[in-house]
């Protein structure tokens, strides 16, 4: 019985883990990039301006790269911080795209 009620505690216990490290991201391509915002083209033909802080870093893969690879017409996922205003991330596709 004491396995049993563990085991229902864990499976309820699991979605609220889940969404409590769930963030919010954009993906989209790349309309234009300064250091301190990131402009988005969306699926929708949307273009979505992002601000960045100091603090975001952009990543191709596990590694983070500098600025420099931020560029129009590439994809990128903007992944924001739990307080889904600030980015954390930006992340870039593994290989450069011929743009």
């Amino acid at each position: 019985m004491k396995a049993s009620s563990l085991l229902l505690a864990a499976l309820l216990a699991a979605p609220a883990i889940v969404q409590a490290h769930t963030h919010k991201v954009l993906m989209g391509t790349v309309k234009a990039f300064d250091g301190t915002r990131i402009e988005l083209t969306l699926k929708n033909g949307k273009v979505q301006s992002i601000p960045l802080t100091k603090a975001s870093m952009i990543m191709r893969g596990e590694e983070m790269v500098g600025a420099d690879q931020v560029k129009p017409g590439i994809r990128a996922v903007v992944v924001f911080a739990e307080d889904d205003r600030t980015v954390e991330t930006i992340k870039l596709p593994l290989k450069p795209s011929g743009k």
